[in-house]
């Protein structure tokens, strides 16, 4: 176990401790946003799977065209009509033509199709103008893509076009990485529910609602979150009921040294494998982290499973943040926020470290013992450095000054003041465009 460690530190370790998960799922398209593909993906056909029409109009033989002129047309006889969906039967003979839609199948004997206004129907006469080319408005077999072509490698998440891609091969399922099941508790007997009357001594909890939200803004899907009373026995318990649906637990509060945390004692009681135990910055130095496998958590007699797959269990991250809003916050985005995106393959979710220009003050009575991270406002400037502005007040325990922060920004142990037009890192929350 690491103890007190840095940020760079705690974060190599659990990233050798959590690695990238193996587990595939098949997941139904309109399900599948979002997530990673498992392995390679391969057209399945030609995409289009037949030639087709480009436009409403008429398909025809280029060749009866060649004498075709403004005023002396090329008579061609229409002798059916085709539509998205169907074909034609039989094959086009010399000086006939077939009505057709977009998207339809050209006829057999048809090399190229006009649009309908360029050309004039009289009863079941069709009267062309000017020469057809070979080929026009013709859309080929497979002109999109080739079957056995790989248009989707192992690793890429799926957005809206990929999953077109996918569904216009036909297939109805993704082969994706399963999708992480994570919890978020938070820890504590003061919680009110909201929409209720405040008693003397409770507070409304924001932990549950920001992690959570956060998450979703990752990419993932936690269910509501739970709250866990200061009952080392009774919080362990509710725990040990859910651990088997997860692959990551989240806990907020009770994580320090006081009377009522209680986050030490869940551990010994679910036989939690610890970690890493406090952090060297702030906020956030309250901090507890360990990994549990599910067959820690069942008695001997209920698991049917061999010996050889419960070695092979890999350890579930259980990771105890601070209760203080911007502590939780600002761990989440440290440290857990990088486990998660190694283990779900989701690069983009690693912070990005960039330069910005200080346009706001700050300072404080002395420099900080330890690392400091301090909540920012980004704003991009065109061909140059981003704004980067402080706003006012810093104390972990504040929620409103955290409205538009989109970053953190390092300050040194010692280092007491940043001067406006201070030039220095930052740590981006925002995700990069695709």
């Amino acid at each position: 176990m690491l103890t007190n460690p840095d940020l760079e530190a705690a974060l190599n370790y659990l990233l050798s401790v959590f690695r990238p998960t193996h587990e595939i799922a098949l997941v139904p398209l309109d399900q599948a946003l979002g997530l990673v593909t498992a392995a390679d993906v391969r057209a399945l056909g030609d995409t289009p799977p037949f030639d087709r029409s480009a436009m409403d109009g008429f398909a025809m033989r280029s060749s009866d065209t060649l004498k075709a002129r403004e005023d002396a047309p090329v008579k061609l006889n229409v002798t059916g009509v085709v539509y998205a969906g169907g074909v034609f039967e039989g094959a086009l003979g010399p000086f006939q033509a077939v009505r057709i839609m977009t998207g339809a199948a050209m006829p057999n004997g048809a090399d190229c199709m006009l649009p309908k206004e360029i050309v004039k129907l009289k009863g079941d006469s069709l009267l062309v103008f000017a020469p057809a080319r070979p080929h026009d408005n013709y859309i080929f077999r497979g002109e999109d893509i080739h079957s056995g072509d790989l248009f989707l490698s192992q690793g890429a998440r799926l957005d809206s076009l990929s999953l077109a891609m996918l569904a216009t091969t036909g297939l109805g399922k993704a082969q994706v990485y399963r999708p992480l099941n994570i919890g978020v508790f938070c820890v504590g007997d003061e919680f009110s529910p909201p929409d209720t009357a405040l008693p003397p001594g409770k507070i409304f909890n924001s932990n549950g609602i920001m992690l959570t939200a956060r998450l979703k803004e990752f990419g993932f899907d936690p269910p509501p979150f739970r709250v866990l009373p200061d009952d080392p026995k009774m919080a362990a318990a509710i725990l040990k009921s859910q651990i088997s649906d997860l692959d990551v637990i989240i806990t907020a509060g009770s994580v320090s040294v006081g009377d009522k945390d209680i986050m030490h004692s869940v551990f010994d009681l679910l036989g939690v494998d610890r970690c890493v135990h406090r952090l060297a910055f702030k906020p956030g130095s309250a901090f507890l982290c360990g990994g549990i496998e599910t067959s820690k958590l069942t008695e001997p007699n209920e698991s049917r499973e061999s010996k050889e797959n419960q070695e092979a269990k890999k350890l579930k991250p259980f990771f105890c943040l601070s209760g203080n809003p911007f502590a939780a916050l600002a761990t989440l985005e440290l440290v857990v926020r990088p486990i998660l995106a190694n283990i779900a393959h989701l690069p983009h979710l690693v912070p990005r470290r960039a330069k910005a220009v200080l346009v706001s003050p700050f300072s404080q009575k002395q420099g900080t013992r330890q690392r400091r991270f301090l909540r920012a406002r980004l704003t991009d400037q065109p061909g140059d450095l981003p704004f980067l502005t402080l706003p006012d007040g810093h104390s972990s325990g504040r929620v409103f000054s955290l409205a538009g922060c989109n970053c953190l920004v390092e300050l040194a142990p010692g280092l007491a003041e940043l001067p406006v037009g201070t030039v220095t890192d930052v740590i981006r929350l925002d995700f990069p465009s695709d």
